[in-house]
């Protein structure tokens, strides 16, 4: 197991210096986060507290992830570049699949595209996207984005995006890992039917082998290869030796650690990179 790390909240400035670092040290991935707009005003359903309310508010600054991923390209060279998750309907599919592209070529392969169907009403009326069957939709999203990446002349008709033939330039050097995110049973159902991997959102170590029970569970009705489906998981818990090694004692190959938000300076929070590359070695 090596260290990943989720860098959430962050002054736009940090996040190439942060990751420039955690290349250095040995990290596989490092991940950011994607929201659009943050309403001032919404219901409390966000399902992974149960307040209901994220860990963000409105004047927490995101990035547009796949252009910060552009910029972390620049400045790493092993590292892998995950997105946790791109609430992805919110988006147009040729946008999405064109930006994606372009990540993943100036990377030189090195993006994890996580998805999501995103749980903000509020977020997908504001910028006019229909919120009732998200799922289905990012769902022929994602054979869209597949047709694109090809480099190739595709057509597609289908119930939400209908075009003739066209070719969208350069196509993908290598194949884009797509994770599914979410722990709902339908996002894990989900994941083992079209997804790659699933990239989970943070929770206990108990329910993490839940989800990947419920998951390995599914992989083989779905016709899908357990051995080359991949388990990017976060925690709820302080991040520690202990933590780490609980995760690899139960059988998790990818652990992302969240960055504290409460390290306010630049030497604080590389001091902090350089504890976990050391937590993950022993």
């Amino acid at each position: 197991m090596k260290p990943s790390t989720f860098l959430f909240g962050q002054p736009l400035g940090d996040y190439a210096p942060l990751a420039r670092r955690a290349d250095e040290l040995g990290f596989e991935s490092v991940w950011v986060a994607d929201h659009l707009a943050a309403p001032i005003e919404f219901a409390p359903t966000y399902p992974y507290r149960e307040s209901g309310r994220p860990s963000f508010v409105a004047e927490t600054p995101f990035a547009d992830p796949l252009v910060l991923m552009g910029q972390l390209s620049a400045v790493t060279q092993k590292i892998l570049l995950g997105i946790g998750v791109l609430v992805l309907p919110l988006r147009n599919p040729f946008v999405a699949a064109k930006a994606a592209a372009t990540a993943q070529d100036l990377s030189n392969g090195r993006l994890l595209l996580g998805v999501g169907v995103g749980w903000m009403r509020e977020e997908f009326d504001a910028v006019g996207e229909p919120f009732v069957r998200r799922a289905a939709r990012m769902e022929e999203m994602l054979v869209v984005m597949n047709k694109l990446w090809t480099g190739e002349a595709v057509k597609h008709e289908g119930e939400w995006y209908r075009f003739d033939t066209l070719q969208m330039s350069p196509g993908v050097i290598r194949p884009i890992p797509i994770l599914v995110g979410g722990s709902s049973e339908p996002a894990l159902q989900r994941a083992a039917r079209i997804a790659d991997g699933w990239c989970g959102p943070p929770c206990s170590l108990a329910d993490n082998i839940a989800h990947r029970t419920v998951i390995e569970r599914a992989l083989g009705p779905a016709g899908r290869d357990a051995k080359h489906f991949s388990y990017w998981v976060r925690s709820n818990e302080a991040t520690s030796n202990d933590l780490i090694a609980r995760y690899r004692d139960a059988g998790f190959e990818h652990l992302i650690v969240a960055l504290p938000l409460a390290l306010d300076s630049m030497a604080g929070k590389l001091e902090w990179l350089e504890q976990v590359a050391n937590w993950y070695r022993e």
